[in-house]
């Protein structure tokens, strides 16, 4: 028997709390993470209140796809960016910026021909030892 769970998203709430995000970090862009289809409560509840939002970060190409067809037209970035080149014909269709976090994933992006450039961020390890580069991965030669 499933428990009697109920949730409830008081979109004015994500929104005071994205716009005291904005406040907070001035000089700073604000992306809202958005994964699993909003925690499971759906893209499409919390979509109207993160508009005010620089980007979107989110890690399922359905979920892009989905904000797109709401009328999202600003960055969307994959925070694990493509599992394999053929992804890659997806996140230019759908102009998707990408994290990087392995050698592979940059010879995909360095391979694949596109009109427009990419837009990529470094994943790095903080820590966690679950995706990213090191520091000493990325430090100039004789630097690291």
């Amino acid at each position: 028997m499933p428990r009697p769970i109920q949730a409830t998203i008081h979109t004015a709430a994500v929104q005071h709390n994205l716009s005291r995000a904005r406040e907070a970090a001035v000089d700073a862009k604000v992306w809202a993470v958005v994964k699993a289809n909003a925690y499971g409560h759906g893209i499409e509840r919390v979509f109207d209140a993160l508009r005010a939002a620089d980007g979107l970060a989110m890690l399922d190409f359905a979920e892009a796809e989905r904000v797109r067809q709401l009328g999202w037209r600003g960055p969307i970035l994959l925070l694990e960016g493509a599992f394999e080149p053929r992804d890659l014909e997806i996140c230019s269709r759908l102009g998707l910026w990408h994290a990087v976090h392995c050698d592979e994933q940059i010879d995909w992006l360095a391979a694949h021909k596109t009109q427009t450039p990419h837009h990529v961020f470094l994943k790095m390890n903080s820590g966690m030892n679950r995706l990213g580069f090191t520091p000493s991965d990325t430090a100039p030669p004789g630097r690291a």
